[in-house]
């Protein structure tokens, strides 16, 4: 049986003739070092791919607010909220209209 090295991990395994078994166990990266050019570049772009994505992407590790100010920032989350809710009631309401005048 031939030993083959995971691409990522670098850990050895036996290679036992189980072709539809194709990830590592360890790292569940693709076991064999024998990929076409297109499978490597393919690879390559999809890491450098999602490493700047990690470079964008915020980690927000605490949020600590006082008390006064989650409650003032609640009312003023409400009062914004109002507009909203007519706008969508004045177009709920054409739309009944519309459509009730239709059906009755």
């Amino acid at each position: 049986m031939a030993k083959k090295k995971c691409d990522k991990c670098n850990k050895e395994f036996e290679d036992f003739g189980h072709e539809h078994i194709t990830t590592c166990m360890r790292c569940n990266r693709p076991k064999y070092t024998e990929q076409s050019g297109a499978q490597i570049n393919l690879e390559k772009e999809h890491q450098e791919q999602q490493q700047r994505i990690e470079e964008k992407s915020v980690h927000v590790k605490s949020f600590d607010m006082p008390f006064g100010d989650m409650v003032r920032f609640m009312v003023k989350w409400s009062l914004a909220s109002i507009p909203a809710f007519i706008i969508l009631f004045i177009i709920f309401g054409i739309f009944f209209l519309m459509f009730g005048s239709l059906f009755f």
